[in-house]
């Protein structure tokens, strides 16, 4: 039993991402086959969508259906990953919960932190693995910054700051793309984009967001349904106080490099600080700057550790040209097998869909918040 191969169901409503992750998961030497059901002839903004297509992602994509039940019926699967619009991710958990199958999910996977609350609860009852796809807590530079944080290096954390920017809203289909829309998303770029950052920082320092105040718009001309900027102070239930800049704000396509991600911790004892990414940059080949005056780290001052291109493939070879390797490259890769051993083990989740749950709680009160003109409190479910 203990070298039982894995098989997955794929469930993606419109496409997003879908090729990718399929490459991230058949890069796992014990996963046996996907089984692939992808709901809908056109993607987020509204191009045609080819299952046959996608399908030709990996060799280990086996069947093909429209069809969630014929998903759902097929014998021996160990897990399905769902990739779909976040109106429609609740009720699809329910009938996956109720086939008594682990769940592994992208975001935002509801467009209300309550629906998706109520399913979590549902796994939690049945004991079934729920998971998400934040690939960034298998990022080097996080596991190093996370081991640094753990370790004391940075004494008492006193202030964090994080900026995620992308490419602004006339590259996104307005107009056309779901993930412009209030009903499909909850919310914008708090709903899609700002969670990455959010969950870092839940993942670094193992703490609630407790208190929000923030102010959103929507900035760019073309008008759309939700914000496309965010700008924000948190409060932990520590008391770390951080801001959180997030934005569709830059000119050009991202395919061009156009983003602008960075963190940065500072605490009693030292700080960490990385962009992770610059507009312009090709890769995730960034540099870690860490300062620390700690007793066990004092030696070594200041230090910067420079990560060779995040987007590689690791563990084996997808059968495809991806030009990347996959969506997340082996950080996703090693994300996604840990994910499927924990379905078996009883290991630690890596990735636990209650984190989500509270990072669409902070969405919620950034958007609140910027709507009453008040700090907004988060209490703990």
């Amino acid at each position: 039993m203990a070298n039982k191969k894995f098989n997955i169901g794929f469930i993606s409503s419109h496409g997003h991402a879908v090729e990718g992750h399929i490459v991230d998961l058949a890069a796992n030497p014990d996963l046996e086959s996907i089984h692939l059901c992808v709901m809908n002839d056109k993607d987020a903004n509204q191009r045609d969508l080819d299952i046959n297509k996608v399908a030709k992602a990996s060799e280990k994509v086996k069947t093909k259906t429209k069809k969630i039940d014929d998903i759902l019926n097929t014998e021996g699967l160990d897990a399905v990953a769902v990739c779909v619009r976040p109106d429609l991710a609740p009720d699809i958990f329910d009938k996956i919960l109720d086939a008594n199958l682990p769940i592994l999910t992208d975001k935002p996977a509801s467009n209300d932190s309550k629906r998706l609350a109520s399913v979590a609860k549902k796994a939690a009852e049945k004991n079934l693995a729920f998971a998400t796809m934040f690939q960034w807590r298998r990022n080097p530079a996080v596991l190093d910054i996370k081991r640094a944080v753990d370790s004391g290096a940075l004494g008492q954390i006193m202030t964090v700051e994080v900026r995620l920017l992308a490419s602004s809203i006339n590259w996104r289909d307005p107009g056309k793309s779901y993930l412009l829309e209030k009903s499909s998303m909850g919310g914008g770029i708090t709903s899609w984009l700002a969670c990455h950052m959010l969950d870092m920082l839940i993942f670094i320092l193992d703490e609630r967001v407790t208190e929000v105040s923030a102010f959103t718009g929507n900035r760019y001309p073309i008008k759309i349904d939700v914000e496309d900027t965010a700008i924000s102070a948190i409060k932990t239930e520590s008391g770390i106080l951080g801001s959180v800049h997030t934005g569709y704000s830059l000119c050009g396509p991202s395919k061009l490099g156009v983003s602008d991600l960075y963190l940065g911790i500072r605490g009693t004892e030292g700080y960490v600080s990385i962009p992770f990414h610059l507009p312009g940059q090709d890769d995730l080949d960034n540099t870690l700057y860490l300062y620390s005056e700690n007793e066990n780290w004092v030696t070594g001052g200041q230090r910067a550790m420079t990560y060779s291109p995040f987007y590689k493939t690791q563990f084996g070879k997808s059968g495809v040209d991806m030009g990347s390797g996959g969506y997340g490259g082996f950080g996703a890769e090693k994300l996604f097998i840990d994910f499927l051993n924990s379905t078996r083990n009883q290991a630690k989740i890596p990735t636990p869909i209650k984190d989500l749950v509270h990072i669409l709680e902070i969405g919620e009160a950034m958007r609140e918040s910027s709507n009453s003109g008040k700090a907004i409190s988060i209490s703990k479910t």
